[in-house]
């Protein structure tokens, strides 16, 4: 159960993401308003990715890949939601009643691509956990 090395790099990557993702999430709400259900579930992501990312770097030489992988596959389920209801407005040509612009759609795709690598590194990292046990 000895953590790989690239465990330490994902960590360290979750914990600014996650810091990226919190000022530009607020910053949105302020900006265009959002439900607060909406922000709450960012915040909810936010709070598991930080708690992953810390247990990773604090429980040497132990991993806690499941924990990451955990926090992103949420980002993932919460992103899909938020890409493809935008996506299905730009289909029947409605634009968005807070007024953000069409580009925050594109934004939103590209940081859904990257949200599925971490996915899919965290998971492998998981995997490779399971398999030393």
């Amino acid at each position: 159960m000895t953590r790989h090395k690239s465990e330490t790099t994902l960590a360290i990557i979750t914990l600014a993401l996650t810091l990226l993702h919190f000022v530009l999430e607020t910053a949105y709400h302020f900006k265009y308003g959002q439900p607060l259900q909406a922000l709450i579930v960012d915040y909810i992501w936010n709070a598991l990715a930080i708690f992953a990312a810390i247990t990773s770097l604090r429980i040497r030489p132990k991993s806690a890949a499941g924990l990451l992988a955990a926090s992103w596959a949420f980002a993932l389920g919460f992103g899909w939601r938020s890409v493809f209801g935008r996506l299905a407005l730009t289909d029947a040509e409605r634009a968005a009643g807070n007024g953000e612009p069409l580009y925050i759609t594109y934004v939103l795709i590209g940081a859904l691509c990257l949200v599925g690598i971490f996915l899919i590194w965290s998971l492998w990292l998981a995997y490779r956990q399971a398999q030393q046990k």
